[in-house]
């Protein structure tokens, strides 16, 4: 990794689908070098993909989600990996995170409703052997979600009668 490769990953982070034309010329180098970078990067399994952040309310979709913390037996030779990963393969399971404090691991679910979730942690989740304990936390409103701002500037003030 160099100091371009550190660019070429910032500038990714901020627009996933900033053209490679334009990389180049913000960065002075040809389009072919800076190609073969990006795809040396997802060969290193640098970058891990390229995401699109929807907001599915807007889109008129149904969507819950969900931030779960969950308490964790961990196994002798793995730790949590084996539980992290078999709880990965879900559809609904967005973010697996391993974590401090009082609970090991924060999962982050996405569903059609509130029932979708329920079902994950009751019938996917809680009978797991190794998970000894969990707390669920429905999201209501979103704000901001994978780094972007889930909300409209405009000012609604309220109408005041005197």
């Amino acid at each position: 990794m160099d100091d371009i490769d550190w660019k070429i990953l910032e500038l990714l982070g901020d627009d996933a689908r900033i053209p490679v034309k334009d990389m180049a010329t913000m960065l002075e180098l040809g389009g072919k070098e800076i190609s073969d970078r990006v795809k040396k990067l997802k060969k290193r399994k640098i970058i891990r993909g390229f995401k699109t952040s929807v907001n599915w309310k807007k889109a008129g979709k149904r969507m819950a989600s969900a931030i779960i913390q969950v308490k964790v037996t961990p196994q002798e030779r793995s730790g949590f990996s084996a539980i992290c990963k078999e709880i990965s393969k879900d559809h609904r399971v967005k973010d697996v995170l391993v974590v401090t404090g009082e609970y090991d691991l924060i999962i982050f679910v996405e569903g059609g409703d509130m029932e979708d979730l329920s079902n994950f942690v009751t019938e996917k989740l809680a009978p797991k052997r190794d998970v000894t304990g969990t707390y669920t936390h429905m999201v209501l409103e979103e704000y901001k979600r994978d780094g972007v701002e889930c909300f409209d500037e405009e000012n609604k003030r309220l109408k005041v009668s005197l």
